[in-house]
């Protein structure tokens, strides 16, 4: 992390951290508050291994990075997350439109459960189709990687889309309480269509949710659909990934207590979109747009839904986004693409 993102994250976050001084004793420095849970985060070290490096008991470390965590979640959330708007919503449609030839997305969404140690006493709760045990982060990125909104802490055992659709922000959408832009026409054309977010098979096609076509025999207008589609849901695989190689407490499963695990994930969640524009991040952002692995031990995909009921009407709009594809809203690359993949 740079200097100055250091000392501008440790201004705001320092009133909430510092502690009182007493004639016991002097308390920790704010500033080697922010650096023991920096670089816990950075670097996946054991909380016993840092208590020894600075001298001080695991279970002041410990409360120190949860503190902090919740400290950088309660500061930073308003700062870097998302509000919703009508004309932020069109920003961000805009540059998925210029950076991912797809028009009216408003997000790609996916989620990944956080791997964990299991928790005492919890059984099968938080014991995924894996045979791990995790907690679900839930996710909606824009175009440029940024986290927009979360969802943190779903038990592992539910492992589809069915997570967003109970979560806050999934019952938003569902209830229209998210300030979308009404439907307007596809650029060039006077197709009438709402705003829709690009998820893969494990979410539901809805009216504001796209998900591939099934099947591997499809025709060449399904086929190039779901490149288009896959080419700008990419996004969210590669925000994942990005938050992953940075911060390495990822790199396997996190042994803290589930409030610790949540708060630590809110954290990076805000500091991944906090660093996005710093040379910190910079080298991790693939310019060529190509998939950044995630290699990441405590984070797993979340499991594709088994069977996929969806309205006409839902159908009907994908049907519609694939047609204007090889139509006026064709792109050069797409059909070299289709026929790479057939041969």
């Amino acid at each position: 992390m740079p200097d100055y993102s250091f000392d501008e994250l440790l201004n705001l976050i320092e009133p909430i951290i510092r502690k009182q001084e007493t004639n016991c004793r002097k308390p920790i420095p704010p500033a080697i508050r922010l650096l023991i849970t920096l670089r816990y985060l950075a670097s996946g070290d054991l909380m016993s291994s840092l208590a020894m490096s600075y001298r001080l008991g695991k279970s002041t470390v410990s409360g120190i990075i949860q503190e902090t965590c919740e400290a950088i979640w309660e500061t930073l959330q308003h700062r870097v997350l998302f509000q919703p708007s009508q004309q932020r919503w069109k920003e961000i449609a805009d540059d998925f439109s210029r950076k991912w030839n797809f028009p009216h997305c408003i997000g790609a969404i996916d989620g990944k459960h956080v791997v964990i140690q299991a928790p005492p006493y919890a059984g099968s709760t938080f014991y995924n189709y894996k045979g791990q045990h995790s907690i679900v982060l839930m996710a909606i990125v824009s175009a440029s990687y940024e986290f927009l909104m979360v969802d943190i802490g779903a038990q592992g055992r539910h492992h589809d889309g069915g997570i967003f659709k109970g979560s806050i922000m999934g019952q938003r959408f569902e209830n229209r309480q998210m300030e979308l832009p009404p439907p307007c026409s596809l650029p060039n054309s006077n197709i009438l269509v709402p705003y829709i977010l690009v998820g893969d098979a494990a979410f539901q096609l809805n009216e504001y949710t796209l998900r591939p076509y099934p099947g591997n025999r499809l025709n060449r207008i399904r086929e190039i659909f779901n490149k288009r589609l896959s080419r700008a849901r990419r996004v969210v695989e590669n925000a994942f990934g990005i938050m992953a190689s940075k911060w390495r407490i990822y790199r396997k499963p996190i042994n803290a207590s589930l409030k610790t695990i949540e708060s630590i994930v809110k954290a990076t969640v805000c500091l991944h979109n906090f660093l996005l524009s710093t040379p910190y991040y910079a080298n991790s952002i693939n310019t060529c747009q190509n998939f950044v692995q995630e290699n990441a031990t405590a984070f797993e995909n979340i499991r594709s839904m088994g069977s996929n009921t969806h309205s006409r009407l839902a159908a009907q709009i994908r049907d519609i986004f694939a047609q204007y594809f090889v139509e006026v809203g064709s792109v050069p690359w797409q059909d070299a693409y289709v026929l790479n993949a057939s041969t």
